[in-house]
Order: C-alpha cells, then structure tokens, then sequence
C-alpha cells in the first residue's frame, strides 16, 4: 500500500471517527403543537396542562394544598424550582430544548405534548414538510410515539420518589388503561383525517 493510500485511509477514519454523532430529537414546546388545535383546547382544561401550577404555592387549588399535606409535604412550599417534582410536571425537564430549572417560559410548563408523544422537533419537521402525506411509521422513526405508550406516563405516574404514588396512598394506584378510557387528563382521541 502507497503512503499515499495510507494517508487517504487515514484521513477518512480520522474523518468518520471525529464526526458528531446524529442528534438526538429535541424539545420544542407546546407551542410547536399548536396546529391541532382542537387537542390544544382539550389539553389546555386537562389537569396536565396545569400539572406546572401545582407546584406554586401562590397557584395551586385548596385541594392541592389537601392533597401535599396528606402526603407529608409542606403546602406553604413552592415547589417550583424543585427539581424532583419539576421532572414531572414540565416537557423535557434536562433533556435537549426541554424545560430548564427556573425559566419562566409559559411553552414548557405543564405536562404538555411532547411528554406523551415525545420530542418533536425531528418529526414536527415531517408534518410541515408532508402535511397529511407523512406516514406513522415516517413519523416514528422520527421519534413520534403513537399512541402514548403505557412506560411513558409511569415515568411519573406512580414513580417510586413521588410522594403520590400507590404507596402512600391506594387512591393513587396508576391503572393505565382506565386513565385511557377517561381520556379527561389530556385531549380526546379524535379520528384522522387523513391516512398516514
């Protein structure tokens, strides 16, 4: 083999080696969401929507407030800034584009879309581009999950360090498919226009 050769090879597995690994999808809000409009309006009287409130003192219901003291939790708290409670009631707490501790931006407050449905910003692309030409399995290898899938919401419904799990209380046992059946906590389920 010719030094030149070798310095060819050389070159290209420094190339291939040193070139950034693809991008994991990121984050983009509700706000990316907004086409499906009539999700939005459903979601945004869901108890997800307003998941972010209740971790403000000055924002949560009497209930709330019932419901920290029952679990041993100080209701004159906020929890806002609490980073074991944010995790769960933002879009993408410390994941790429996802909500950032202390940011007062409104577009990831909220148990919003992209927490069921994953990060958007890869397949939010597709829909622009193809609009209701894409398919669901365009859509997924772009990181769309459809239907939410049962392991994405025990990520936090019922997760161990939450204090309103089935351990502190039966009442809050997390039985996925009746949560489905409800279909009160996000949007409802509506028929596709189109094929995809």
């Amino acid at each position: 083999m010719s030094r030149c050769s070798v310095v060819i090879m050389l070159a290209l597995w420094l190339a291939w080696f040193a070139a950034p690994a693809a991008a994991a999808p990121s984050y983009v809000g509700t706000e990316g969401c907004k086409c499906h409009k009539t999700e939005v309006e459903d979601w945004l009287k869901s108890p997800h929507a307003k998941a972010f409130e209740a971790l403000s003192k000055d924002k949560r219901s009497k209930g709330q407030n019932k419901a920290l003291r029952a679990a041993g939790l100080d209701h004159n708290k906020d929890y806002s800034s609490d980073e074991k409670c944010v995790g769960c009631h933002t879009v993408g707490f410390g994941k790429p584009g996802g909500f950032a501790a202390g940011s007062a931006d409104e577009n990831f407050k909220g148990v919003g879309c992209e927490m069921c449905h994953g990060p958007g910003s890869e397949y939010r692309q597709l829909h622009k581009e193809k609009d209701e030409t894409f398919t669901r399995a365009e859509a997924a290898a772009l990181g769309e999950i459809y239907p939410p899938k049962e392991d994405t919401c025990r990520q936090c419904h019922d997760h161990k360090d939450s204090p309103f799990n089935a351990k502190t209380d039966a009442k809050y046992m997390f039985n996925f498919e009746e949560m489905i059946k409800l279909n009160k906590a996000w949007h409802k389920k509506y028929d596709l226009q189109f094929k995809h």
